[in-house]
């Protein structure tokens, strides 16, 4: 891995991105635990959480072609977002 990506940073969290692992370090644990638990129950394809530790959830990236990047243009067709 060559480099931290920041993806998101505000006051109560921050989310980075270090190869194909995610760290999502939040200001309170209740949302992090209340994301992982909604990750779980979701019928769609959703990341693999890798482990948990107070304020931080380490998750894996999604497999699959990316359809769009917050602030840039959406670059998957509309039956890629169908699906």
């Amino acid at each position: 891995m060559d480099e931290v990506e920041i993806v998101v940073a505000h006051s109560e969290r921050a989310t980075l991105r270090l190869g194909e692992v995610f760290l999502k370090v939040d200001a309170d644990p209740a949302r992090l635990d209340a994301e992982a638990e909604a990750m779980s129950l979701a019928p769609v394809p959703t990341p693999r959480v890798l482990w948990r530790k107070p304020s931080v959830l380490a998750i894996s990236a999604v497999p699959g072609a990316t359809l769009g990047r917050l602030g840039g243009p959406a670059t998957g067709s509309p039956a890629a977002w169908a699906a």
